[in-house]
């Protein structure tokens, strides 16, 4: 099997727990350990604490290509094919960041498909799993464009992108109501135990209503995209 190539990195490139990345990237944690079984995907953050245990987990990076490969597999790419996909990808642009919003991908039941809008990129529109040029169905475009301005757009669908941001250098990683320390965790904890949003802001009375909302619902789509 292909292994998604990941580099070793530090706690403040994020750390994820198996659950945690799991529940982030919109992938069964289930699958996540049978990816990490096959030797697909690797544990690439780790940390030891006070009583000196160590903690193995995975990086912001890392829960991107999760999340990734979770969008290919929707679209009948097999697994496989994701891999490739992704590594080849990766090689030509680099990780996930700006580089990433001047492309745009498309599938079809079979290949990924990369167009690059950089005049100065040679390759155009290229094949990522064949080498020969071809154009399908669009596939991934507007969380692309949030590259420009967000590390996080591939991790927040872009309903929610106003109202959560993800620090991989804060909280390692996990999602923040925007603007906030706030974890999007915490007020839907508060929700999940019947206290009504006038209840939560008397907590929080920094966080703007339509704020706290949007981010609760954000983790109503977390728990559901499962």
């Amino acid at each position: 099997m292909v292994k998604l190539k990941l580099p070793t990195v530090n706690k403040s490139l994020g750390f994820y727990t198996t659950h945690e990345a799991s529940r982030i990237a919109c992938v069964p944690e289930w699958t996540v350990n049978s990816w990490k079984n096959e030797g697909i995907i690797i544990p690439s953050a780790g940390w030891v604490d006070e009583h000196k245990v160590i903690h193995i987990g995975y990086t912001f990076e890392t829960v991107v290509y999760l999340r990734l490969i979770r969008i290919f597999r929707d679209r009948n790419i097999t697994l496989l094919e994701a891999v490739k996909a992704l590594n080849l990808i990766k090689e030509r642009f680099g990780v996930p960041g700006k580089t990433w919003a001047q492309i745009k991908i498309f599938a079809d039941s079979e290949d990924v498909y990369v167009y690059s809008e950089n005049e100065t990129d040679s390759y155009q529109t290229t094949v990522a799993t064949r080498q020969h040029q071809y154009l399908a169905e669009f596939f991934f475009g507007t969380e692309f464009v949030h590259l420009k301005e967000r590390a996080d757009a591939l991790l927040i669908p872009s309903e929610f992108i106003n109202y959560v941001e993800i620090d991989p250098s804060f909280h390692n990683g996990l999602p923040l109501v925007m603007g906030t320390s706030v974890l999007t965790s915490t007020i839907h904890g508060f929700r999940k135990r019947g206290y009504a949003y006038k209840d939560v802001m008397s907590m929080y009375p920094f966080v703007d209503r339509n704020v706290m909302i949007g981010a609760d619902k954000y983790e109503d789509y977390l728990d559901q995209c499962n």
